[in-house]
Parts: structure tokens; C-alpha cells; sequence
């Protein structure tokens, strides 16, 4: 019992200084809209996984992890929760017949934890949390396992801070800016927490007073799509049960032609993730190892067609993300929808006006967690649900939700803004089949053109475009294009590239921040310069004064 104390207050250590240290996580951002939110992110994570594990009693090391492990990846919110729990799963499963907490063991830990994070994304970037979480593996295994704990810690911290330092020189955004990589600094930051329990017995308290959170993170394209994006879940054939190697898998998918692989074999499982030009070769190769539980394939090159608005009218629209009632599940509705909103007034118009059957309020950081996606899915109560995250920095946490979910059949669709989400919504048509509306709602992606509008929250450089404090800044399909004083010049130099021949229709989402002026001189320059209907809605979202879908 001795050990499993001092696991367990390292690790409410570690949780208590990443808590203290999140703020400032948050403003170590290269995009300058203030809604910086990877420290609040791996904060909630950390608090999540540590409130399923402090009143409970564990008799082993490894039942104490996995438990906290377990409680991170349902209490994971964007893509730096979920990377951060997948290294928490890794570290848990390389020490799960330890006993000792003894330098060995923790080498087995950070070993595993390498490995598992880096299968969680699918091309890994490096300069960022997962560099820093290999280096430290590395510089691990390099240490004599005969050495004294302490001394193996303290050279452990030792190697993360350098790897965090180095983040700039691996990441070109980083270095434009002068900032270290924010997600790596919330891992040292938890792991400078475990040490300080070796090193002196003392837990870091929490602090009560926090520096103010500003500022917003780099979203990074992390790959190109092509082809099909193709996933299969085949439950092993007894015979191919602890004998089927990863290796096996990828080797032919790269004789396909295949990119962006991610192959994952948990003991009867195999789960495939794949990019490919013939999605049905893939499948015929796979079936030959066992019978498919699941597959999804979408369709990443065609530009769509607006399909039938659609909407389930039996879901009752009533859930809200603090409920505690366990929802007894029929399965009573054949198909569902969820999307993810910044505001109340959103969510009335992605429920009312486009059909969807439940909008989570994720609020200005759009940052819903593992469990709130369960929850809604529960709530839903469909056979087939179709998620729209729309933010890249909840496509993690819903693929996640994904995972978890064992009774429905879940479609994460990529959206990755609001914009994106409402021409998928307007796609949906609950009589068309599985596979035809997963097709439709990712094509529909393809026919918007998001463009926001925000305050720069400090001086910056992003992509080559030099950004001012307090100038407004023309964002669109997330990247800052333009800048300018006010927003009459920003509308008249940016907006209008945008708006082509072949525009339909502009649908604006009005922030907080827009007064009745620049409402006015927005409809001001698109009435005396365009001939194209537009649609004004009261978003009530904070950060964009305009969220603005063309199509």
C-alpha cells in the first residue's frame, strides 16, 4: 500500500500543477483569437481522470492507473486532452504488473506511453506534445536502471524541459511567434508535479488565485484528404487472436497505395483507419481475418449537392450537459443527429431552423468532453448517430466518444467549423441510407467557405500575415487571411474575395461583439456590391463578432 500512496499523490501532484499552470498554458498561442484553450483542456482532463480515482480504493498499482487512465479518455475535451490521456493509457499499460515503482518499471511506463500516443494521431507533428513525450522516453531508457529514483526523475524533467524548449526549432508557427508548443508545456508542467512528490514527499497545493486566461492556440492541418476515408472494426477470427501483427496490415495498405494508416489490434479486435482510392479492395483484404462490427466510408474528393433538410422529431431536445440521469437505451430511433455549438442561440437554430436533433452548448472554447458526447448519445437514442464537431479541436474528443460507444453506431463527421456544420446539417436526410448520408455530410463540407471575423488579442505572425493587437482579423477556413482597422475596410478588402459567381447564399451568425452599426455596414456593402441573398441570425457567440457560411 505504501507504493500506491506515493503513485497517488504524484499523480495529484502532477494534476495540481498542471492546474495551477493552465492559464498560462492557454497563452502560449501562435493564432491570436482569444479562445487559447489547451491548458483548460488538459486541465478538465486531468480533474476528470482524478475525481474517478480519489475516493476509491485500489490494491494495485496498475488497477490505480488504469482507472485514472480510463477517467482521462472519458473526460477528455479537444486534441490535447485526448493526447494527454492516450499518453496516461500508455503509461498504464506499460506498468500494469508493477510493483516497486522502480526505475525499470517506469521505463516500461514511458516506453508505452511513446507509443500509444503517437497511434492516436494520424500523422504525427513533430514540435509538439508527442516530440516531447517520445525524447523523454528516449532519454529514459538511456538512464541505468540501478540508479536511485530521485536522480532518475530529476534527469527525466531534465530531458522534457529541453525537449520543450526545443519545440521552435521543429515548428515553424512556434518559432514565428517565440512561444514554445503549449500542449508539451502542459505535460512537463503535470510531470514537474509528480517529481515534486519524489524528490521532497510534498504535494503541490493548488494555487487560489490564477493568472488571467487569454489568448488563442495554433490548429494545424495536420493532413491532406484524398480518396476515401475508410475504417473497419473486424472482430478476429479465433485463429488470428494474439497472432496478427500490425505489420501485416500496413505493409499491404501501402502496396494499395494507401496513406494516413492507423491499424490498432486490442486482443480480438482489429481497427483499421485508412485513406484509399479503392475503399472496396481494402475491405476484401481485411474480411479475410474475421467479421466486420463496423465500417464507415466517406467520400473525401466530390463537392455535394444540398440534400434534404432533415431532423428526427421523436429525440426530446431536452438534455443539457449537467444532467446526472442514467438514460435507459432502446435504441427507439432509427437515426440521429448531434452537432456542437458555441451558444443557446445557436443551439436553437441548429435544432429548430436545420433539423439537428441535439446541439451540445460547448461555449466560446468549444470544448465538450468524452463524457458529454456519451451523454448526448444516450439522450439521442438512436441506432445511428452522425456527430458534427465542428472545430478542429473536437474531431479527437468525438472520434473518441466514438470508441467508447457500444450500442450505437456512430459517424464522426470532419467538420471543423460552425460554417461547416450547418451545410452538413442542411445535407442530412434521415430516409437515405448510412452510408449515403455519411458521404453527403462530408461532401457537404467541400460547398462552404467559413469566414469569421475577430479582435486580435495581441501582436502576432500567422502564416506570413502580420496581426496587430485590437485589429479585426478575417479568418476563413481557419486561417487569418487579412487584417484591418475596422471592420467596413476588413468587409472591403477580404469579404469580397470570397463572394463569387456561383455564391448562392451568405448565412451570418451575429456575435456580441457586433453592434447595430457594423451589422448595418455589413448589409450595406453586400446590398450596393452583390447580387446574392443572405441570411442574418443572432449567434450570440462570443470571441467572432461574425461567423459568416457562404455557399
Amino acid at each position: 500500500m505504501e507504493k500506491i500512496n506515493l503513485l497517488m499523490n504524484m499523480i495529484v501532484s502532477g494534476v495540481n500543477n498542471l492546474y495551477n499552470n493552465y492559464p498560462h498554458i492557454d497563452k502560449l498561442n501562435v493564432f491570436p483569437v482569444p479562445d487559447g484553450d489547451t491548458g483548460t483542456n488538459m486541465n478538465l482532463t486531468a480533474n476528470n481522470g482524478y475525481d474517478d480515482v480519489k475516493d476509491n480504493h485500489y490494491e494495485t498499482i496498475g488497477s490505480y492507473l488504469s482507472a485514472f487512465s480510463r477517467g482521462l479518455i472519458m473526460g477528455a475535451r479537444g486534441n490535447s486532452g485526448v493526447i494527454f490521456s492516450q499518453i496516461i493509457k500508455g503509461l498504464s499499460r506499460g506498468m500494469q504488473d508493477s510493483t516497486e515503482l522502480n526505475v525499470e518499471e517506469w521505463q516500461n511506463g514511458f516506453r508505452e506511453a511513446k507509443e500509444i500516443a503517437y497511434k492516436a494521431v494520424m500523422k504525427p507533428v513533430e514540435g509538439t506534445i508527442l516530440t516531447v513525450i517520445r525524447e523523454i522516453s528516449e532519454a529514459a531508457d538511456q538512464i541505468d536502471p540501478a540508479i536511485d529514483l530521485k536522480d532518475f526523475w530529476n534527469q527525466i524533467i531534465e530531458a522534457g524541459n529541453v525537449s520543450l524548449e526545443n519545440t521552435p526549432n521543429l515548428l515553424q508557427a512556434l518559432k514565428d511567434v517565440g512561444v514554445v508548443d503549449s500542449g508539451a508545456y502542459g505535460l512537463v508542467k503535470f510531470l514537474e508535479g509528480m517529481n515534486s512528490v519524489v524528490q521532497t514527499g510534498e504535494i503541490v497545493e493548488r494555487l487560489s488565485k490564477l493568472e488571467t486566461n487569454e489568448g488563442g492556440n495554433i490548429e494545424m492541418d495536420i493532413e491532406g484528404e484524398f480518396g476515401y476515408c475508410t475504417e473497419g472494426v473486424i472482430i478476429l477470427n479465433p485463429e488470428w487472436i494474439d497472432k496478427l501483427q500490425i505489420n501485416t496490415i500496413r505493409d499491404q495498405l501501402q502496396v494499395y497505395g494507401n496513406t494516413s494508416m492507423v491499424v490498432v489490434i486490442d486482443e480480438e479486435i482489429l481497427k483499421v483507419h485508412t485513406h484509399a482510392l479503392s475503399p472496396g479492395q481494402v475491405l476484401m483484404f481485411l474480411q479475410q481475418y474475421g467479421d466486420f462490427k463496423t465500417v464507415k466510408v466517406e467520400n473525401m474528393n466530390l463537392q455535394a449537392d444540398k440534400q434534404v433538410q432533415g431532423g428526427n422529431p421523436n429525440v426530446n431536445k431536452s438534455w443539457k450537459e449537467t444532467t446526472s440521469i442514467k438514460i435507459e437505451r432502446n435504441l427507439k430511433n432509427a437515426v440521429a443527429t448531434i452537432a456542437v455549438v458555441s451558444s443557446e442561440e445557436m443551439k436553437r437554430y441548429f435544432e429548430n431552423e436545420l433539423g439537428v436533433d441535439l446541439a451540445i452548448n460547448g461555449g466560446s472554447k468549444m470544448n465538450p468532453s468524452t463524457n458529454d458526447f456519451i451523454k448526448a448519445i444516450e439522450e439521442v437514442d438512436a441506432k445511428t448517430v452522425f456527430i458534427m464537431p465542428n472545430n478542429s479541436n473536437v474531431l479527437l474528443t468525438a472520434k473518441q466518444a466514438e470508441k467508447e460507444e457500444t450500442k450505437s453506431k456512430i459517424y464522426v463527421i470532419p467538420t471543423k467549423t460552425i460554417q461547416q456544420g450547418m451545410a452538413s446539417a442542411l445535407s442530412f436526410d434521415p430516409s437515405a441510407s448510412s452510408i449515403r448520408n455519411s458521404t453527403a455530410l462530408s461532401k457537404a463540407i467541400k460547398n462552404v467557405t467559413s469566414f469569421s471575423v475577430s479582435r486580435a488579442a495581441k501582436d502576432s505572425v500567422v502564416d506570413g500575415i502580420k496581426v496587430k493587437k485590437s485589429s479585426q482579423m478575417a479568418i476563413v477556413d481557419g486561417k487569418i487571411v487579412g487584417t484591418a482597422l475596422t471592420l467596413k475596410a476588413l468587409f472591403e478588402k477580404e469579404l469580397g474575395k470570397c463572394i463569387t459567381s456561383k455564391t448562392e447564399i451568405l448565412t451570418i451568425f451575429i456575435g456580441q461583439d457586433a453592434d447595430a452599426k457594423s451589422v448595418s455596414e455589413l448589409r450595406k456593402y453586400l446590398d450596393e456590391n452583390f447580387d446574392v441573398e443572405y441570411e442574418i441570425v443572432e449567434g450570440g457567440q462570443k470571441i467572432y463578432s461574425f461567423i459568416i457560411g457562404i455557399e
